[in-house]
Order: C-alpha cells, then sequence, then structure tokens
C-alpha cells in the first residue's frame, strides 16, 4: 500500500486543552490496563483484551496517540513519557491487527479476559455472526486507522500492510452493500452511522486502489442513510450526482419523520444522537488524511440536532423521554455530539450545550480520580451486559472530541447561557415519537404515551438528581392471565407557549383494564398529574406501584451542588437521610414505608404533594443487578398483595402536584385541590392553574367543584366561574379525549353567592342570589346586591 500523507493538527486552544487534560488524567488507568500480548512481536492490549469488537483497546490506543501527538501533554500528570504512550498505542495496534479475522489463524484474543467470555479466546472482526455484529467493527477499524496516522512514523511497513489488509477485508463485507432501513422499535441510525465509518476509513486508506471510488460512494451513500425520514423518499429536490433527496433516500428510513430515532423499543435520544455522533467521527476519519468531508455526512443532522438541543439538560446530557436501558451517568454526557454540531454544522447553540457536557465531564473524571468509572464501582458492579471496570473504554469519546478540535478548530463562538434558555424554553409535541417535551425554568418535563408510558419531571440539575428510569412515574401492575398490552383509545394535548395539558385513554392487559392519565406542565415548570386504572372485566391484578421515581443518589465530590453521597427524604413524620453507596450484599438495602403522608420532599430538590390509594416507600439502594447510577427508588403508592377487583372499579389511583426546585418547607405548604368531576371527567387546579380532561368519548358539560372552604383564595378561570357558600364551581365543555390548561386570570374571596365572567384582562361579577355578596380583589371589596352585576377589572 502507499502511506498516507501524514496528519496536520492544529495547535492547542484553550478548549482543546480542557480535552487534554482529560486524557492525561485517565492516562495512569490506561497503563496500569496494559498489558503485553507475547503471542507476536511488539503488542499489547488494554482491559483484557477480549471486549466486543477490539473497543477495549482501540479506546487505549487512541488516547494514548492523541495526547502523544499533542507538544503540550504533560507526562508529570500522565505518568508516562510521549515515547512510551507511542509505544503502547503502536503495540495495541499490532494487537488488534494480529487477533483480527484477517489475521493468521493462530492469533486469537486470551484465553480470560474482561467482559463476557463468549469473546474470550476468540478473533474479532466477527466474521460470520451476522451485519450487526459485523459492521458494527467499523469504528474500530476506522479508529486504528487514525491512530495509526497520529502515531506517524512510529507505524512500520508491517504494520501498516496488516491495517490495509483488516480494511480490504472489511471493503469485501460492505463495499458493495446497501444500507439498511430501520424506523420503528429499532433504528438503523446506529448502524449506518458505524459502518459510513469504516467504509470512510476504506475509501481514504485504500485511495489508490481501482476500487476506491466505489468504496467512497458506498461510504456516501451510508452517510446519507444515516438520518432518513419517509418524507425525505417525497423530496424531489436536487441533491447530488444528478440525483434527487427522494433517489438518494429510495426506500431507507432510519429516523422519525419529527426527526427522532428509537431504539430497544424506546424513543432514544441518546440513539438519535448518533446522527451527530457518527458525523464527528466522520470529521476526525477525513480531517486524518486531510480530506473534505462529503455533503452526504451532514443530511439532516441539523434539524435532528435541532430537537437534540431541545431536549439537553444543564449538564450536557440528553433527557431520555421514554427511559434509558444503559448506564444513567456516563462520565462524559455526550460531548462528540455536541462537538460535532458546533464544529462541523456550525451551531453556536452546540458550542454552549458542548462546553457545559465538557464542564460535567471533568467534574466526574475529577470525582472518579481520573477513572471513567469510579474504582469502587467498577469492583463491585455489572451493568446490563459487563462488569463496569471494562466500560474504562469510554475513553475514547473525549479523544475524539478533543481531536475533532485538533482537526477542525473550536467552531463558532457559544451563544450566551441567558439567551439560549430563552431559545429553547416552550413546549414541543413529538407526535410521531409519541411524546411532549417542556423546557422550563426550572429543569424539563417530559409524557409519552408509546413504547414507555412515563413522565420524567426533571428539576434544573437535570437527569443527575431525578434519574430517566424507564416507566417513571406512571403505574404498573400486572393483571393475572392477561399479560400486558397497549391499545391507544385517544391522546390529546393542548399545547401552549411554555405550558400543556395531556389527556390519555389507554386499554391493558389485553383490554381489561383502562388507564387514564392527565398530566399537565405549567409554565413554572410544576406539574399537575391524574392517573386512574379501571377494571374492564373482573380481574385479579398484583404488584400495583405508582408515581415511581428513582432518585440519583452518587457521589461526585468535585460537583459543589449536588451529588453528594446522600439524600434526605422529607415527609410530614421528619426527615431521614439515605447514603448512596454500593455493596455486593443485598441485606445492604434499607426500605422505609410511609402511612399516606400528604406530601414529601427529596433533599429540598423536588417537593411532591399528593393522593395515592397505597403506601409510600423509599429504597436506598446499595445492592444493584443491574447497575444503572446508585440510585434510590422512591414509590408514592404501593400495593403488592393480590386483590380481585369488580368490573367498573377503580383499581389505584393517584393525584398529585410536583415541584422541581422546591424545598421541604414550601412543599409542606403546598395545595393541591382535586376537584369534583363527572364519571369520566378530572380536574386540578395547583399554582394558579387549573387542568381538566374528559377520557369519555362523548362531549361532556362537566361542572368541576371545590369542596366547601378548602381553597381560602378561590383562583377565576377565563370563562364562568359560580361561588356558593365558599364552593367554586367551573362549568367546562370539554370535547372527547380532551385536555384543558388555564391560567387563573385572578384570585377572589366571596361572601354570599357570586357569579364571576372572566377573560384575560377582564372580570364581572354578578349576584344572582337574593341576598347580598361580596368579592374581594387584591386589597378592594366589591359588595354586591341582588341582582347586580359589577366590573372588578
Amino acid at each position: 500500500m502507499i502511506k498516507p500523507s501524514p496528519i496536520v493538527l492544529r495547535p492547542e486552544t484553550n478548549l482543546s486543552r480542557r480535552y487534554l487534560r482529560v486524557i492525561e488524567k485517565w492516562i495512569p488507568t490506561g497503563v496500569r490496563c496494559f498489558n503485553d500480548w507475547p503471542v507476536r512481536p511488539d503488542c499489547g492490549h488494554f482491559l483484557g483484551g477480549c471486549h466486543w469488537y477490539g473497543i477495549e483497546s482501540i479506546g487505549g490506543a487512541l488516547a494514548f496517540a492523541a495526547a502523544a501527538s499533542s507538544p503540550e501533554y504533560d507526562p508529570a500528570v500522565g505518568g508516562a513519557t510521549r515515547d512510551e504512550l507511542r509505544t503502547m498505542a503502536r503495540k495495541a495496534i499490532r494487537y488488534l491487527c494480529f487477533t483480527h479475522d484477517s489475521g493468521p489463524a493462530d492469533c486469537v484474543r486470551p484465553a480470560v479476559g474482561l467482559g463476557r467470555k463468549e469473546n474470550w479466546g476468540t478473533k474479532w472482526g466477527e466474521r460470520g455472526l451476522g451485519f450487526f455484529r459485523e459492521s458494527q467493527c467499523g469504528t474500530t477499524i476506522s479508529g486504528i486507522a487514525v491512530a495509526a496516522q497520529l502515531l506517524g512514523d512510529v507505524i512500520d511497513e508491517e504494520t501498516w500492510t496488516m491495517i490495509a489488509t483488516m480494511h480490504a477485508d472489511y471493503a469485501a463485507r460492505f463495499g458493495d452493500m446497501a444500507p439498511k432501513s430501520g424506523l420503528y422499535v429499532n433504528t438503523q441510525m446506529e448502524e449506518n452511522g458505524w459502518t459510513s465509518c469504516g467504509l470512510a476509513s476504506v475509501s481514504c486508506l485504500l485511495a489508490a486502489d481501482p476500487q476506491a471510488a466505489k468504496w467512497a460512494a458506498t461510504a456516501r451513500q451510508w452517510m446519507f442513510s444515516t438520518a432518513t425520514t419517509p418524507q425525505d423518499a417525497k423530496d424531489l429536490k436536487p441533491y447530488a450526482d444528478n440525483k434527487t433527496i427522494a433517489q438518494w433516500t429510495w426506500e431507507t428510513f432510519t429516523t422519525l419523520p419529527d426527526f427522532m430515532a428509537e431504539n430497544h423499543g424506546m424513543v432514544h435520544p441518546s440513539y438519535t444522537a448518533a446522527a451527530t455522533h457518527f458525523t464527528g467521527y466522520l470529521g476526525v476519519i477525513y480531517g486524518a488524511f486531510g480530506l473534505p468531508m462529503p455533503e452526504q455526512a451532514f443530511f439532516n443532522r441539523k434539524r435532528i440536532y435541532a430537537q437534540l438541543k431541545r431536549a439537553t439538560d444543564r449538564t450536557g446530557s440528553l433527557h431520555p423521554v421514554q427511559g434509558m436501558d444503559w448506564p444513567y451517568l456516563f462520565t462524559d454526557p455526550g460531548t462528540p455530539s455536541h462537538a460535532a454540531a458546533a464544529v462541523l454544522l456550525r451551531d453556536p447553540d452546540a458550542a454552549r450545550l458542548e462546553r457545559r457536557a465538557l464542564a460535567t465531564l471533568e467534574a466526574r473524571q475529577t470525582s472518579n480520580g481520573g477513572r471513567m468509572i469510579s474504582q469502587e464501582i467498577a469492583e463491585v458492579c455489572h451493568d446490563i451486559q459487563d462488569p463496569m471496570i471494562i466500560r474504562e473504554w469510554l475513553i475514547t469519546t473525549p479523544t475524539y472530541t478533543y481531536l475533532i478540535h485538533r482537526l477542525h478548530g473550536d467552531g463558532p463562538a457559544p451563544t450566551p447561557e441567558p439567551e439560549l434558555e430563552r431559545k429553547l424554553r416552550g413546549v414541543r409535541v413529538f407526535p410521531h415519537s409519541g411524546f411532549v417535551l417542556q423546557r422550563h425554568p426550572l429543569g424539563q418535563t417530559s409524557f409519552a404515551w408509546r413504547n414507555c408510558l412515563m413522565a420524567l419531571p426533571l428539576t434544573a440539575d437535570g437527569i443527575q438528581t431525578v434519574a430517566p428510569a424507564t416507566n417513571s412515574w406512571l403505574a404498573h401492575l400486572t393483571v393475572k392471565d392477561r399479560p400486558d398490552s397497549q391499545e391507544e383509545i385517544s391522546i390529546q394535548v393542548d399545547t401552549q407557549r411554555e405550558g400543556f395539558a395531556a389527556a390519555l385513554v389507554m386499554d391493558r392487559a389485553q383490554g381489561s383494564v383502562r388507564q387514564e392519565v392527565l398530566y399537565a406542565g405549567l409554565p413554572d415548570g410544576t406539574s399537575l398529574s391524574f392517573e386512574r386504572w379501571t377494571a374492564r372485566e373482573a380481574v385479579e391484578v398484583s404488584d400495583i406501584s405508582q408515581g415511581f421515581l428513582r432518585i440519583i443518589n452518587e457521589k461526585f465530590s468535585a460537583m459543589k451542588d449536588n451529588c453528594h453521597g446522600h439524600r434526605v427524604f422529607t415527609t410530614p413524620e421528619g426527615a431521614t437521610r439515605f447514603e448512596g453507596f454500593v455493596s455486593k450484599d443485598p441485606a445492604s438495602d434499607i426500605v422505609r414505608t410511609y402511612d399516606h403522608p400528604a406530601w414529601v420532599n427529596v433533599d429540598d430538590r423536588l417537593g411532591i404533594v399528593f393522593r395515592a390509594t397505597g403506601e409510600t416507600v423509599y429504597h436506598n439502594r446499595h445492592y444493584f443487578n443491574p447497575w444503572w447510577a446508585v440510585a434510590d427508588d422512591l414509590t408514592l403508592s404501593r400495593n403488592n398483595g393480590p386483590q380481585s377487583v369488580k368490573a367498573g372499579a377503580v383499581i389505584t389511583q393517584l393525584a398529585a402536584l410536583i415541584a422541581p426546585g422546591q424545598s421541604a418547607a414550601k412543599t409542606a405548604a403546598t395545595n393541591l385541590t382535586v376537584l369534583a368531576a363527572p364519571k369520566d371527567c378530572v380536574g386540578l387546579i395547583g399554582r394558579g392553574h387549573l387542568a381538566a380532561a374528559n377520557f369519555g368519548t362523548n362531549i361532556t358539560q362537566a361542572r368541576l367543584r371545590t369542596k366547601p372552604g378548602e381553597l381560602s383564595l378561590i383562583p377565576v378561570f377565563e370563562g364562568t366561574t359560580r361561588i356558593a357558600n365558599q364552593t367554586a364551581t367551573y362549568p367546562l365543555t370539554l370535547q372527547p379525549g380532551q385536555a384543558v390548561l388555564r391560567k387563573a386570570v385572578c384570585a377572589v374571596k366571596t361572601t354570599g353567592t357570586v357569579e364571576l365572567t372572566a377573560s384575560a384582562s377582564t372580570v364581572v361579577a354578578h349576584n344572582p342570589g337574593k341576598t347580598a355578596a361580596s368579592v374581594t380583589l387584591g386589597q378592594k371589596t366589591t359588595k354586591l346586591r341582588p341582582g347586580q352585576t359589577l366590573k372588578l377589572k
């Protein structure tokens, strides 16, 4: 092969130096996890050398090669010289070459390693194991090429030849293959993205090969097809190579029409971010060879990132609207995606979000003593797939972000924080994905009605206080002999500029039970929630839980404002401090139950006022199988025992007001009003707002009522409010399935009987009774004779 031209890196900047420091701090961990491999000369591996697709060793090789490429690398921090880093990186590359499918048959990985045992004593490259596993080696192969470019003359001719052979093997498998289509349940966005990386590396490294032009064209198609939507098949705009967008798209779709993606059966922002994540990788691959990026690497990326930045919290993490099955708090919360959008898409909002994510990365890594995973967790815990020690390979992500900046610069100046929050604030409904997302002054709120039915009320701390556990908040139960199912009857969302109300009716468990939900996000960040399950036939139910939230209880000592290694849980009975740590002993868990408290508060960060049918449970976890984070489980209403329920009877019900950023003292003083309502309707009042829903199939003239004397100040909403004997009645016409959210125009005190008719700017009072009445609005009291009507404002 013809040896590539040397890589050209830009000088360090203040931003790139921060990533260099992250890599430097990790290097001592990488050195401890490195071992020589004696089967062939000059070889070694990281983290046991036996993880999926060789990613355990390419991560360390890339990090070491990147650090050694910087003239500002500090060996006093890394604990190894630049030459020592280059040597270990070269050894890892050679190990990966020998143990790949294209290497000698007798060169297999160690008989014992870390991670899954099925990888021990085998080759990687996954030949014969199907498209998913074989194609996923694309980022390892391209990473090897990038690392070799960074090492330059340290890579000899023999090693370059093996690298070229490995690339030719990948080309033989995928160089003629068309991209895959996958939209629902499991997107093909990620698979098409990593395959495009492998083929891009093939076209760059083997540019002199007679088939290089074909491979380059195939790579461009895979890049394009990483982010295609169904509507692209109808877009006749000319695009590239004398073809329209529709012709490039054909029948290959990976992205929902609202520019989100779902994987593992849930709409998954972190998988949606694969579009920009792999665009960042492509920027590094082409940049390492001094080549421009194809335009196909950018197709639909801005549209997708526009949705992702709405869902990015103040830690730089994405808001998992339908839950997360992988660990919740990766040390790097997503710098490659934000950096790719900032630098390659020229998005100044992304530049600000990248800096948020980088600050989180720095604080978490410092708290972990330079590691990607804390030593305590690495020694004790196992995630859904592997022991946590193997996750040290995640140094790969900040390494790629570092290289984006060294190859392409820092991008535009970041949007100022206040301006960004103003731009992103508000409500967006994603009808195809099946969720609504609200960004408010105190955090973010989401409500999802497809795949994983759940609500996630996040504080300003994002997912560092309330974890993105699948099935959060909404009830779960087991119906005997009726496996769960989801049959949507109706979903309607009252979408407003900064608030929303959603009404959901869903038949579950083969139609044997009905789930009815009203969920409203108020403009100030408060949520009002009502959920009721009713038997549609005689059933036996068990394991009823409602109002479940997983509470992060991590210890990140470098973070000043959160994650101190304990949570204080307060109820009317008092406060209890629950420590956060991990243990191998299931008996180390602490479970506290509470008998129908009126309210609870978590750490002066989240207040909940509620009315539930079951007992409240706080489960302080230390034993995790599997591990997602050090986190506790709060369940507002639990009833585990089996119970027989007659047709038409209520199984479980929960009404709640959720207040992010609220202290325990303020929670104790917060009011939630559940209005008396017709059978198929519900109404809630809290924080000066009325949320109501009609779950039925007919238009309803609903008269929603408070209890006598329940409210000292009675809120008045647009329309008519009737107050008699300190009882307020709110007549509403509700369409089938309709949800409404209304803000109070004012609040009054009254004597006698008064009818108030209000618009946004006017309030008129009328006394329909036979005796005198009065209305107090603010400091002014207005008396009304029988039959008299007066304008109050």
